[in-house]
């Protein structure tokens, strides 16, 4: 998966955005945490958000880094 032209300044585009809370959302519900935790869910957004920006952006890295941070 290649990174979006406009990441390199910070932006996502809508397929990166997409990527990224499709992967938060499989965590999510794969351990329960409610759309009202908004703690849990910064967690398993912020390491997903880690993993994209070391580019480590397959679906699959993104989820394991979210459950990584949700532990």
């Amino acid at each position: 998966m290649l990174p979006s032209t406009t990441f390199q300044s910070g932006v996502y585009d809508a397929k990166d955005m997409a990527e990224i809370h499709s992967a938060v959302e499989a965590v999510c519900e794969e351990l329960g945490i409610e759309r009202a935790d908004f703690a849990g869910r910064e967690r398993v957004a912020s390491h997903v958000m880690r993993s994209w920006a070391m580019g480590q952006r397959t679906p699959l890295g993104l989820v394991h880094a979210g459950l990584d941070g949700a532990a």
